[in-house]
C-alpha cells in the first residue's frame, strides 16, 4: 500500500510540476475537436469517429498519458467538459461515452444501451471533444536521477516551486 501511496503521490507531483513552472518545452498539448453527424460510422452496437493526433507518438503511448473530455451543454449557461469513459441515464436509455487511443488517432465509441440491449442511433447533433496529451518519464529513468521515495527531491528535480 505503501508503495502505490508513493506512486500515486510521485505522479501527482510530476503533473502539477509541470503545470506550476514555465518551460519552453512544454510537456502538455491541448485540441479541441468537432465531431459532426456525418463522422460517425457504426450501427445498433455502437457508433465510432476517429480522431487524427500526431502528437500521440509513441513516447507518449508508452510513457506519457492521454485524457478525452467531451463538452456537455454547448450552448447553454450550465455547459461543461465531462470526462470520458462517460455514462448517463437518457430517458430509459443508459448513453456510453468512451476511447482508444493508438499512436496518432484516438476513437471514440458511443453505446446506448435499453435493459441490456444495444439500441445505439446514429449521432444526430454534433459533439465536441478536449483531447490533453502529457508526456512522461519513465519510472525506472526517474529512479536513476533522483530518489523517488522523498517527495522534497522529487520537487527539487523537477524545479516545482
Amino acid at each position: 500500500m505503501k508503495t502505490i501511496s508513493l506512486f500515486i503521490s510521485f505522479i501527482t507531483i510530476l503533473l502539477l510540476s509541470y503545470s506550476c513552472i514555465d518551460r519552453k518545452d512544454n510537456n502538455v498539448g491541448a485540441a479541441i475537436f468537432d465531431i459532426f453527424p456525418a463522422n460517425w460510422e457504426g450501427n445498433i452496437d455502437g457508433f465510432v469517429t476517429s480522431l487524427e493526433v500526431p502528437e500521440l507518438t509513441n513516447d507518449i503511448y508508452e510513457n506519457g498519458t492521454v485524457l478525452v473530455y467531451m463538452l456537455k451543454n454547448e450552448n447553454s449557461a450550465d455547459k461543461s467538459f465531462n470526462q470520458l469513459p462517460y455514462s448517463w441515464l437518457n430517458n430509459s436509455n443508459t448513453e456510453y461515452m468512451d476511447f482508444d487511443a493508438y499512436i496518432g488517432r484516438i476513437d471514440i465509441t458511443l453505446r446506448w444501451v435499453d435493459n441490456g440491449i444495444n439500441n445505439t442511433e446514429a449521432p444526430k447533433d454534433n459533439y465536441t471533444f478536449k483531447v490533453i496529451v502529457i508526456s512522461g518519464t519513465p519510472l525506472s529513468v526517474l529512479e536513476t536521477k533522483t530518489d523517488i521515495s522523498d517527495p522534497d527531491a522529487v520537487m527539487e528535480y523537477f524545479s516545482v516551486r
